[in-house]
């Protein structure tokens, strides 16, 4: 009987990483300026209740490089953006950046970037004196530098923000920048809301003559890097001063949405992320479009070093900056055919083809709504993965970008897969006993919390297991636990921490950086 490799993917996906190989004469690359988007830390005292990060302030577990860049992280993330021919980098909130102030002020020093927008809440302007003078050391920062950039400082305005600061900080920001900024082109501030959201009402009314103009959609913040917003437009001042505004779509951001609830509109949800995909990342969000028609890859770099082209994460393949040399990042980025197909054919071929198979693995990484995490979520289960390596690999075949003598070194049995006709290999998938419980059961450190939380996300919806297959897992849990349950509903859990843990099998540090870390963190102690 013919072995279904759907019954242990991972090995067939170690397989085709690391043997299967585009010809550099056939390979597209991207070589335009590039964009990266960092976030120094996890922290943030502002801890909005409809942030995705669900940010917070406690104590976590050792390493601390899992929640924020140590020094040694910051200067590897130095060398990989000095290396990357960046064009934008961005300081991203989700983890409030200025509590990194020190971070802020060497990357404006020492980036090699044509633009540096740092995005926040604005919450540390609460003292007008203390604003004045970070705003004053941002400054100075920037004219200490040998090579010409723009900073940007973009404020986050929003209902849910105002609520929790007030407003009081943002005045005094905007009249740091009016009274003592307002004529330096390459320092810049911005504001930045939410669509049906009246807090920028407030700027103009506490500014009396200040109007706004008329609003455009789609349209980048700079000319040179195409980074697209939803509308734009600016506030006039009576003395001339202006302040350029985005908007964004809101999304809904739920790593715990219920797929089964009739009441929830996920087309809706759906439209809101596709459109995002369309409009704002040219259908690539591993990619950004330069002016001049050229492409350069667009990063996202994560508190704990985890770094990859937006939604190209694969769990069992990171990379990380405490262990990757940006050479080594860039060469698995391409050498790696499931990153490099997001690179090459974009968002909606990598949906369609999922969608063969597993159309709730689509499903899910739309509707939890959150576009970091989204390729994570798309490529959590192996056999699904496998299973797109597979379809990917047969239409590079098709197209001679591959050659099945390219793939002579692969197993038998994973070359008479790749031969198959696709309805074929569907067939051998959806015959598979495979489910993400076995991938859970094949994990050599049982975690009952990670049970616990994929229980609760099987419960609403989030993948297909069989009745059959729950009530193994359920098996397998009772015996390693210290608790024992007769269905999923006995393990529902709303708790901040088990959200906490939904984020974490997300976005969980390379495990080997993170071994690395502690290791350095153990020696420090003994000394």
């Amino acid at each position: 009987m013919q072995k279904n490799i759907f019954d242990e993917p991972n090995k067939y996906i170690q397989e085709i990483v690391t043997k299967v190989r585009i010809r550099e004469d056939k390979l597209k690359k991207f070589k335009g300026k590039t964009m990266a988007f960092v976030f120094f830390t996890k922290f943030c005292d502002v801890q909005c209740s409809h942030c995705f990060f669900k940010s917070d302030n406690e104590g976590y577990d050792l390493p601390r490089e899992q929640y924020e860049f140590s020094r040694e992280g910051f200067e590897k993330f130095i060398t990989f953006i000095n290396s990357s021919n960046n064009g934008y980098l961005s300081i991203l909130g989700g983890g409030e950046p200025f509590k990194k102030f020190e971070y802020i002020k060497e990357t404006i020093k020492r980036a090699k970037t044509d633009r540096i927008v740092i995005v926040t809440s604005g919450m540390w302007g609460a003292d007008a004196k203390t604003c004045r003078n970070m705003i004053g050391e941002m400054y100075e920062a920037l004219c200490q530098r040998k090579i010409p950039t723009k900073v940007v400082l973009r404020i986050s305005m929003d209902k849910w923000h105002i609520s929790k600061i007030g407003i009081d900080c943002i005045f005094h920001i905007i009249d740091v920048f009016k009274n003592f900024f307002a004529d330096k082109e390459n320092f810049e501030l911005q504001l930045h809301t939410l669509t049906g959201d009246d807090s920028i009402e407030k700027v103009m009314e506490h500014y009396p003559g200040c109007t706004r103009t008329k609003q455009q959609k789609y349209v980048s913040d700079n000319e040179e890097i195409l980074k697209i917003g939803l509308y734009r437009y600016a506030l006039d001042f009576p003395d001339s001063y202006k302040i350029s505004v985005g908007i964004a779509q809101i999304f809904h951001s739920n790593l715990k949405v219920n797929l089964k609830n009739p009441n929830i509109n996920l087309e809706q949800l759906i439209t809101l992320f596709d459109n995002d995909m369309k409009y704002n990342s040219f259908c690539n969000p591993s990619l950004v479009k330069n002016k001049n028609d050229e492409w350069g890859l667009d990063f996202l770099i994560s508190y704990n070093g985890n770094i990859a082209t937006w939604g190209n994460e694969q769990l069992n393949g990171l990379n990380n900056l405490y262990t990757d040399s940006y050479e080594n990042i860039i060469s698995n980025i391409y050498t790696n055919i499931i990153s490099y197909s997001l690179l090459d054919k974009g968002y909606f071929y990598r949906t369609r083809i999922i969608s063969e198979v597993n159309p709730l693995a689509v499903l899910r990484s739309k509707a939890i709504h959150i576009r970091d995490y989204a390729g994570a979520s798309i490529l959590e289960e192996n056999h699904t993965v496998l299973y797109y390596a597979i379809r990917v690999i047969q239409d590079y075949l098709e197209e001679n970008v591959l050659t099945l003598e390219e793939l002579s070194g692969l197993s038998k049995e994973l070359l008479d897969m790749i031969k198959s006709k696709t309805y074929i290999v569907k067939k051998w998938y959806e015959n598979t006993s495979y489910s993400i419980i076995k991938q859970y059961m094949e994990k050599p450190i049982f975690d009952e919390n990670e049970w616990r939380d994929l229980f609760n996300l099987i419960y609403f919806g989030h993948y297909t297991v069989s009745k059959e297959q729950i009530e193994e897992g359920i098996r397998f849990f009772n015996k390693h636990s210290r608790e024992k349950i007769n269905k999923l509903e006995d393990v529902l859990e709303n708790s901040k921490e088990h959200y906490q843990r939904l984020i974490e099998r997300l976005t969980f540090m390379k495990p080997e950086a993170k071994k690395l870390c502690m290791e350095n963190y153990e020696k420090l102690e003994a000394i």
